[in-house]
C-alpha cells in the first residue's frame, strides 16, 4: 500500500465477505498472496483507528472484602519435622504417641 490511499474499513470488510479472488486490495506486492495483503490491510487499518483514542477513566475501585473468622496459617514447622505435620508437636516422643483425634 505505497502509492495509493489505504482502503477504508468498509472496503477491507467487503474484500473480506466477497472473496480476494473477486476484490483484491490495492497494491499487492508481486509474489504475496491477496489474503496475507489484506490482514496486513486490516491490521494497518486497526492500528490507524487505535492510534488517536485515549484510554477510558477508571472504575472505582471495589469495596474491601469483609474480614473473616477463618484460622490463619499454623506457624512454620520447626527444622526436620515431617512436612505432613500442619502443625509441629510440643515434642518429637509427644508426637510418635500421641494419636489424632476427631
Amino acid at each position: 500500500m505505497s502509492g495509493t490511499a489505504p482502503a477504508s474499513w468498509d472496503d477491507l470488510v467487503a474484500m473480506a465477505l466477497l472473496g480476494t479472488d473477486r476484490r483484491t486490495p490495492p497494491d499487492v506486492p508481486p509474489g504475496r498472496s491477496a489474503s496475507s495483503a489484506l490482514l496486513d490491510a486490516a491490521a494497518a487499518e486497526t492500528l490507524r483507528r487505535r492510534a488517536g483514542l485515549r484510554p477510558g477513566r477508571a472504575a472505582p475501585r471495589p469495596e474491601p472484602a469483609p474480614r473473616t473468622r477463618a484460622r490463619r496459617c499454623p506457624p512454620p514447622r520447626p527444622a526436620g519435622w515431617p512436612a505432613c505435620w500442619p502443625t509441629a508437636p510440643a515434642a518429637p516422643e509427644a508426637a510418635a504417641g500421641a494419636r489424632r483425634r476427631t
